[in-house]
């Protein structure tokens, strides 16, 4: 063999030894990254939203991320959702935990703690959005005393909702609460009294007035955005003043209002004390894969604390069918009732 020859050979052989040197290195950096996305400790991927400020860093688990699926471990304590709660991991395996052991374990702890608690730590599977789907969860009739709660649930998962709101006494700080948490603040009528606000057309657009105002005065916020108490399809208004809602629907829009029904009822308004696993089960029937689904709950009212109790398990299971969860403003794409 000549020497050119020994020359090409003693030049190939490290380039082939550094070359297998690389892809092991970079097969067992992968290997260590996916291994990372399920260990609790130990980094993992943090979103901007985890990190924009201290208090909210703190408060919130890790986002991780793993082929496109998103995962943040979610604490019963950190939600505040049971003092008694067991602390003890639920370890995520090389695959995320199917729904049915997640329906099954959740069963369990129904039945153990009569209701839809977050008894241990575990991880949520963010599925990749489908495109096009949006859910929105909206709340009418606060604040309430529940206010924060929902508001903290809310900043804990990351998720901004609409609020559909009316005039309460001595509530001021909760309102405040609502816009400088990011969510919005939505007319829904001023007393809420079907007699005075569906008396006549100038009565309703009195009460909208008043309740614009006053919001405006509280939190500088001026919204076009409104709910008819009992939705567009309500009868109840036609015990007070014959044909009005016909005429209010067409009203609304030519005075530059936006009007937003709901086509998905919790049914948290209907008799009191719902139970949170019929609540979830109210608004999983109810779905229907719509691709905009606009989910009505109540900030106050006959069942509002198991809303609070249930809202966790509701947000999760949107998450988990690849909704983004949105608020709602002015050009959101308006669901309205055609019964």
């Amino acid at each position: 063999m000549d020497k050119k020859s020994d020359s090409g050979i003693s030049l190939y052989i490290p380039m082939v030894l550094i070359t297998a040197f690389l892809l092991g290195t970079l097969s067992v950096s992968l290997l260590n990254v996916r291994e990372n996305v399920y260990r609790i400790t130990g980094g993992g991927s943090v979103s901007e939203s985890d990190i924009s400020d201290e208090k909210s860093a703190v408060r919130k688990s890790h986002v991780y991320e793993d082929n496109g699926l998103r995962y943040r471990m979610v604490s019963s304590s950190d939600l505040g959702l049971g003092d008694n709660a067991d602390s003890q991991v639920k370890q995520a395996s090389a695959s995320p935990v199917s729904s049915q052991e997640e329906d099954s374990d959740r069963e369990e702890d129904e039945n153990q703690n009569g209701g839809l608690e977050l008894p241990y730590d575990h991880y949520i599977n963010f599925v990749p959005a489908r495109k096009g789907y949006t859910a929105y969860l909206t709340f009418d009739d606060g604040p309430s005393e529940n206010t924060e709660a929902i508001l903290d649930i809310l900043d804990y998962y990351n998720v901004k909702a609409t609020f559909f709101v009316i005039y309460h006494e001595n509530m001021e700080d909760k309102y405040k609460a609502i816009v400088d948490a990011g969510h919005t603040i939505a007319l829904h009528s001023y007393t809420h009294n079907y007699k005075k606000l569906y008396s006549g057309e100038a009565a309703f657009f009195k009460e909208m007035e008043d309740i614009s105002d006053f919001l405006y005065s509280l939190t500088g916020v001026r919204t076009k955005l409104m709910r008819f108490p009992g939705g567009s399809s309500n009868t109840v208004a036609e015990k007070y003043c014959k044909g009005l809602m016909p005429v209010l629907k067409k009203s609304v829009t030519e005075k530059g209002y936006v009007y937003q029904d709901w086509n998905v009822d919790s049914c948290d308004a209907e008799k009191a004390n719902t139970s949170p696993k019929m609540l979830l089960s109210n608004i999983s029937e109810s779905l229907k894969e719509y691709k905009t689904a606009v989910v009505l709950m109540h900030d106050a009212g006959k069942s509002t604390d198991t809303t609070v109790e249930a809202l966790p398990q509701i947000i999760e299971f949107f998450y988990g069918k690849g909704y983004s969860l949105e608020k709602m403003d002015l050009n959101t794409e308006e669901i309205h009732h055609n019964w």
